[in-house]
């Protein structure tokens, strides 16, 4: 009788085993997929960058169907994201999507992925460290592209949270000794206190990175 009771362990246990890698592999299927859409036959996805680039709101077309976003967009003008959102063909590979009033680029699934380089139409200036503090920087702009709509307003100082800081120490994100170097700032675009009136520095909204060269 022993025997048999163990045996019956056995085989529960293993059935047990089963169930959890199956409810395991079911569930790894169902993650979301990034946000994706469909353009001429081409899947692009989201960079997470917006495009600070772009100088008219010209819509080239239009999403109209969606699809659950644990899949892939299947047809032209569809996302897996949702619709109504009007999209512009942009350089080659990519193309900005407009949501909550803002063009977000969106990068050709087939192109390499390059993750830590950032397309050069995001928000983007070289700086100079004036101040430091443990959690933030001051800097003043020293070279802004021609194209991009900020660069006759960024005539006072700029105060940068340290959030995406490329600058560690001990494995700890730090601001020692970067008063004086030279620092690359992408951001979001979005800009406050410009006013030659206010007192304040500039502040920039949605920092993605700042690169000590």
């Amino acid at each position: 009788m022993k025997k048999y009771f163990l045996i019956l362990v056995a085989c529960l246990m293993f059935l047990f085993a089963a169930c959890n890698k199956t409810a395991s592999s079911e569930n790894k299927a169902e993650s979301n997929y990034p946000p994706m859409v469909k353009v001429k036959g081409i899947i692009y996805v989201d960079t997470g960058y917006e495009n600070a680039m772009v100088k008219c709101g010209t819509a080239d077309g239009q999403i109209k169907t969606t699809v659950d976003g644990r899949k892939m967009p299947s047809k032209d003008d569809e996302s897996n994201f949702g619709k109504g959102y009007d999209y512009q063909i942009w350089e080659k590979g990519y193309i900005n999507v407009q949501i909550d009033n803002r063009w977000i680029l969106f990068r050709d699934l087939d192109l390499k992925d390059e993750s830590r380089e950032i397309p050069e139409w995001v928000a983007h200036f070289t700086g100079k460290v004036i101040k430091v503090e443990s959690d933030s920087l001051m800097v003043e702009a020293t070279q802004i592209d021609d194209r991009f709509y900020f660069k006759e307003i960024m005539t006072k100082p700029i105060s940068l949270s340290i959030e995406n800081l490329d600058n560690s120490k001990y494995g700890k994100v730090t601001t020692e000794g970067l008063e004086g170097k030279s620092v690359e700032v992408y951001f979001g675009g979005k800009i406050k206190n410009i006013e030659p009136e206010n007192s304040a520095p500039i502040f920039l909204e949605n920092i993605y990175r700042i690169i000590v060269k």
